[in-house]
């Protein structure tokens, strides 16, 4: 007899007991090649790979920005590179604002009536959930692997029935990063101090 496919995580808030439901991306997301219109300039270029406005970028021309894709708050976009943590590449959610992006990376945009943008941005980052899903719906290159489109939108995935819910994960998961930053912030002063300390403490 197969074993019957978990429904529901393992930690859950207090208050929730009803099983998650099995959705497909397609139904989830649409693939869009909205191109820019002028409407963004060099300044509303998004690194995909750091999730910031980019201030560096050099353009040969307003011509070029045209061949750009629109990048709204909400979209997702494939970033390719292969690395230890993402073994196929990963999936970024735009969590800045609106903005443009490179050609190159597909963007899909969210077809939800209501969901939150922290659960998502947290849940299409993550290489436990993704990782099996990229395995069915990208082809590996050398140092890339390439989205296939219509192969990810078919993919299934868990997820809640509660629009709540989602806001309760990705709200703890946000304040958790927020912890985290604030002490990654006091461990770079006690080590500048004890930098200090070893300088200033022996002959």
């Amino acid at each position: 007899m197969a074993k019957e496919e978990k429904k529901a995580p393992k930690l859950r808030f207090n208050g929730y007991t009803n099983d998650w439901e099995q959705r497909k991306f397609g139904d989830l997301y649409k693939k869009v090649s909205e191109k820019n219109d002028g409407t963004y300039g060099a300044d509303k270029i998004i690194s995909v790979a750091n999730m910031y406005y980019k201030s560096d970028v050099k353009i040969s021309g307003k011509n070029y920005l045209k061949t750009y894709n629109i990048f709204k708050v909400g979209d997702i976009a494939f970033e390719g590179n292969k690395s230890k943590h993402f073994a196929h590449g990963r999936f970024v959610e735009n969590t800045i604002g609106d903005g443009i992006v490179s050609h190159v990376f597909d963007v899909f945009r969210p077809t939800m009536s209501k969901y939150d943008l922290q659960y998502w941005s947290y849940l299409i980052n993550n290489e436990n959930v993704m990782g099996k899903i990229l395995i069915k719906s990208t082809n590996a290159s050398t140092m890339m692997t390439n989205l296939v489109s219509k192969d990810f939108l078919k993919q299934n995935i868990i997820v809640p029935n509660s629009y709540e819910e989602e806001k309760k994960i990705g709200k703890f998961l946000n304040e958790f990063d927020s912890l985290i930053a604030l002490h990654q912030r006091k461990l770079e002063k006690l080590k500048q101090l004890k930098k200090f300390l070893l300088q200033n403490m022996f002959i």
